[in-house]
């Protein structure tokens, strides 16, 4: 199965950034944000969904002083063609600062999907992640590790980011940040190869022997680099709204198969429109 959630999980990475700020700058002890993203095309390792439509993906989270959060996201089509609701997903998580300029955010996601879409996302049961953020002044990095429980496999998903925020300006805040992503992880394919036998014919038993074909798959799996990634974010952040628009340029360095070979770059997008509550 060929697979994984942009990063690790592009819907983990956005609850956990956004815990980690509120968190960071909250006045009050609770705090509730609503949001819209617009997925212009689900990815996984790497990899785009040829059979996925562009998403909305409405959420609720609610962030805690003490640093601990829950968001729930729901999971739209944005194909007017196809059937609008592919499920939701539940994902609670803890931020921990241990020093001033370095935090750790732990988190579980859970979903529910309609099993019976034929897309990659409809496949996701669970992904636990742990995210180490270190921010010094002009420079952020930020490992992240996610085991992904799906319907028929499990596998480790690792992504190294190393960005650099400019501040364009005050006010409203507009900061610009280009950021460098690398992807490694195990991934399982299912292969499909061919077999050819020479048989008898049972009619005609005098006839040569006839070559037959038959269709069968193996499953690979191993660990490796998937990809390399250049994320551009743009944020613009007024009063209690903040909007903000990241371009994905993906490199793959790894196809599913048997043999390695190079695959083209490709491109997406996410837009994001947020309120956040007093």
């Amino acid at each position: 199965m060929n697979k994984w959630i942009h990063p690790l999980l592009l819907v983990s990475c956005m609850c956990s950034t956004l815990a980690y700020a509120q968190t960071k700058d909250s006045a009050s002890a609770v705090q509730l944000h609503a949001g819209i993203t617009y997925l212009s095309q689900f990815t996984y390792g790497g990899r785009r969904d040829t059979t996925s439509m562009p998403y909305w993906m409405p959420s609720l989270t609610l962030t805690s002083k003490p640093g601990f959060f829950l968001s729930v996201l729901a999971y739209l089509h944005a194909d007017k063609q196809r059937k609008s609701w592919e499920g939701m997903s539940l994902t609670p998580g803890y931020v921990w600062h241990p020093f001033k300029q370095f935090a750790i955010v732990l988190s579980y996601s859970q979903y529910w999907m309609d099993t019976s879409q034929a897309t990659l996302l409809s496949a996701l049961k669970g992904i636990g992640d742990i995210n180490f953020m270190h921010t010094v002044p002009h420079f952020e990095t930020s490992l992240e590790t996610s085991y992904v429980i799906s319907r028929d496999t499990h596998d480790w998903l690792n992504q190294l980011q190393i960005g650099v925020p400019f501040t364009l300006l005050h006010q409203p805040v507009i900061i610009l940040k280009p950021v460098v992503a690398l992807d490694a992880g195990t991934q399982t394919f299912y292969k499909t190869y061919y077999t050819k036998t020479l048989q008898q014919s049972s009619l005609v038993p005098d006839l040569p022997l006839q070559e037959i074909s038959q269709q069968q798959q193996k499953a690979v799996k191993s660990y490796q680099l998937l990809s390399v990634e250049l994320h551009v974010p743009l944020s613009v952040k007024f009063s209690r709204w903040e909007a903000s628009c990241t371009p994905y340029w993906i490199l793959p360095t790894h196809t599913p198969g048997f043999t390695h070979r190079e695959s083209a770059s490709y491109f997406f997008f996410t837009a994001q429109l947020m309120y956040h509550f007093q």
